[in-house]
Order: C-alpha cells, then structure tokens, then sequence
C-alpha cells in the first residue's frame, strides 16, 4: 500500500528508510494495518462519489453535450479500478514516482476534459484529490488539483466564456484552496510519518520485551538449575557417597565382625532414608528435610555424630554464645557447609578427630568444621564443586569462607554470615569462589 511522503517519487521507500512497510502496520487491536488501508468503505466512497458525478454530467447541460462529460468521469471509475486501486494496494518499496506520474496523467486525461465541458464537475476533486494524495503524495498531488482547478478556469476567460474579473476572483478562490491543500497534505503526511516511526518503535519494544522475556527464562532457568545441582551435590551426592562407604565396610566386616557390620547396615538405612525425604523435598520445592522439627543445633550434632559412627573416630558437635533465630536461608547456607565439610572430611581426610563449631556472636553466626587429619594447601590442589558451592552459598547471603588447611596437620572450614545486613568482611583465606576454582573436585 502507498506511504504518504512528499515528493515520494524522489524520496526512498520506508523500506529503504527503515520504516515499516504497508503490511508490517500495526493497528490498535494488534492486526497489521496501513495508514490508507481504509477497507471496503474508501471503493463504496470513490465509487459513489464518482457514479453522481456521472448523474450530475448526464443531468446538467454543458457545451459539449451529456454524454462524453459523463463517458469521462465513468473513465475515472475505470482508471481507479484497473491502476489506481493497484497503487493503493502497493507499500512503499514498490512505489515510485513514474507510476505516480501514470495514474496522474490517465486522471487529468478523463477529469480536464470532463470539467472544461462542464464546470459542475469541479465536484468531482472531493474524490480524486484524496485519491492522489494517497498515492502519490502531496508533491504530485497538489499541482494535479490546481491543473483541474486553475486550467479550465484561465481557458474559459481565455475563449471570452467567462469574464476576466470572475476569473480573477475564482482563481483566487481556487489558489487559496490549492494553498490549504498544500499544507493540509503535507501536515497530514508529517503525521502519518510519525506514525511510522511509533509503529516502528512499537515493533522494537514488542522485540526487545521478547527478547528480555526469553532472556529472563533463560536467567531463571539457569540459576534453577544451578541451586538443584549445588542442592544434589550437598545432599543426594553426599548421602550417595556414604552408603557406597559404608557398604564396602559391611562387605568386610560381614564375617570378621558381624556386630559392626549390622550397625553400619542401620547407618546406611538412614542415610537412605534421609536422601529419599530430600529428593521428595526437592521435587515439592519444600524447605530441607533435615530442618524439618528440628533446630540447626540438633542437626549438625545429628551429622557429625553419624560421620564419627561411620568412621568410628571422634566426632562433636557444639554450640557456643546465646543461639539467635536464623533466617531458613541461612540455616540452609550453615547446613549444607557443614555437609559438605563433613562429606571432604570422610572421603579425604582420614582423620581421628572432627570438631562441628556453631557460634553466635553480636552481628554474626560463625561455622567452624576442622579435623587432624591430612590437611592440604590451597593453592597446590584442585577445588571442585564442594567448595567452589561453599563461597557461592557465603557470597548469596553475604557471608564469607575461609579454608585453611596445613599438610599433615589437619584443614579448618569456617563460614560467617551477617546476622542482619550488610556482610562480613574476609578474615583469614579469601573464600574459594572468589579465586574461580573449576576444577574436578579434589577435596
């Protein structure tokens, strides 16, 4: 469909321009609509319009008789039909100006004519001007109204068939028409330019809040991910892990030593048990199991006592300092700390002694997880998940992590998190996160 642009013919299409084309136009109720897409109403106007312009032709006398006047003006029907309404039918890649310059010349063919024999045709313009208007342009349109308006008027004062002063004044009239028309056109054609800047900036929008939705789903979906791998490293992993232990020592124990055999059977029951209630907890998206009734205190001395009955080795738990209620994300953050200190401390340590260390103080609650067994220094081994998730649990609730460990002397794990805002600055070791390790998990 046409694009109202002034000068079109000289000016680049929308498409070139980076507007909208015709058929990209969005109207309010979110269809696709050109600013001339006026429907079946705009062929019922022009047509009827025109078909009185024929009665009148045929009605009125002229000096050129009836019929050819209105043979033209049915010509104008003709011409929309066949070129004009193909024009409309055009965006605004595939107008250019010759076309224009065709449907013109075809209407000044059938309307001159038509208005030199009969002045009362004049009428007809309320038709053809908007007609060029929409599809060339004011810069064609407007010296195509002022030939139909100022041609047959100077020729009749010409040939003496009006007198020069109602020439003079009609022509006035008419200039001050073609005038307004002028700048009528081009300001409703500034107008619908706007439009197309809006529709394109609406088509950006709607684009960029695509995108910004997908992204965030993405975001979203990624961090879910994130926190139910960091959940089942913590958990599922760990348990996992405790029972393959414990199995291999009852595949030993079963005949040399059937009592412990049976009591480490019990132990892994309930680690079964506890990772099947944390996989139920996760598909509902519930709080963790283990805080489920009980306080932190409870739990970790639960822990660590299981850890010590595995590795049949001395393991306490304590709790210094006047206990403070903790907010569930970080019971969560201290819990799942001391799980994965505990789960390093059975897989790698081979220690004889762990100490599980809560303590509440003025503005923080401080986790202390150490051991005597064979320590390691940070920089010379490879960290993997468990403490690369320890400094991201710290850093999400604006704690800190620090891990100190001395070759043959044992590794200390101590996170401290703000009991209000704010956060708490490093006070040993920077926490592992913080230093990007990736690597396979070592310890």
């Amino acid at each position: 469909m046409a694009e109202p642009i002034v000068g079109r013919g000289a000016d680049s299409g929308p498409a070139e321009r980076g507007e909208p084309s015709g058929e990209e136009w969005p109207g309010g109720d979110g269809a696709q609509r050109h600013a001339w897409d006026l429907g079946i109403w705009w062929d019922v106007y022009f047509t009827g319009t025109m078909a009185a312009m024929v009665v009148l032709a045929l009605a009125t006398d002229s000096s050129g008789g009836r019929w050819l006047p209105a043979a033209l003006t049915a010509g104008v029907i003709v011409v929309y039909y066949v070129f004009g309404k193909r024009m409309l039918l055009l965006d605004g890649s595939d107008w250019d100006l010759p076309r224009s310059l065709v449907l013109t010349a075809l209407l000044l063919l059938c309307v001159l004519p038509a208005v030199i024999l009969n002045p009362n045709l004049t009428f007809m313009l309320i038709a053809v001007a908007p007609l060029c208007f929409m599809t060339c342009g004011s810069g064609v349109a407007v010296p195509t109204v002022a030939a139909v308006l100022l041609l047959p008027t100077l020729l009749r004062g010409i040939t003496g068939a009006e007198d020069w002063d109602r020439v003079l004044v009609t022509s006035l009239v008419h200039g001050a028409i073609i005038g307004y028309a002028l700048w009528f056109g081009r300001w409703f054609e500034l107008i619908v330019e706007q439009s197309y800047e809006r529709a394109e900036l609406i088509r950006s929008l709607r684009e960029s809040r695509s995108e910004a939705a997908r992204l965030s789903e993405e975001s979203g979906a990624m961090a879910e991910r994130e926190r139910l791998a960091r959940e089942m490293h913590d958990t599922l992993a760990q348990g996992f892990t405790s029972i393959v232990a414990l199995a291999q020592a009852v595949e030993s124990e079963m005949d040399s030593d059937p009592a412990t055999a049976r009591r480490h059977l019990v132990l892994m029951r309930e680690t079964a048990a506890e990772n099947l209630a944390e996989a139920r907890a996760m598909v509902a998206a519930r709080r963790p199991v283990p805080l489920d009734g009980e306080d932190l205190e409870a739990v970790l001395a639960r822990i660590t006592a299981r850890l010590g009955g595995e590795l049949a080795i001395t393991a306490r738990a304590r709790a210094e300092g006047i206990p403070v209620p903790l907010s569930n994300d970080l019971k969560i953050c201290l819990l799942r700390t001391a799980q994965e200190a505990l789960s390093n401390i059975r897989r790698h340590a081979g220690a004889r002694n762990v100490e599980v260390l809560l303590a509440y103080g003025d503005t923080c609650v401080e986790l202390t997880v150490s051991d005597d067994g064979r320590g390691f220094v940070l920089g010379e081994v490879s960290v993997g998940d468990g403490l690369a998730n320890m400094g991201h649990r710290a850093e999400s609730v604006g704690g800190t992590l620090d891990v100190e460990g001395v070759p043959g002397a044992g590794t200390t794990v101590r996170m401290a998190l703000p009991l209000g805002e704010g956060s708490v600055p490093h006070r040993g070791r920077p926490s592992p996160a913080t230093h990007g390790f990736d690597e396979e998990h070592t310890r």
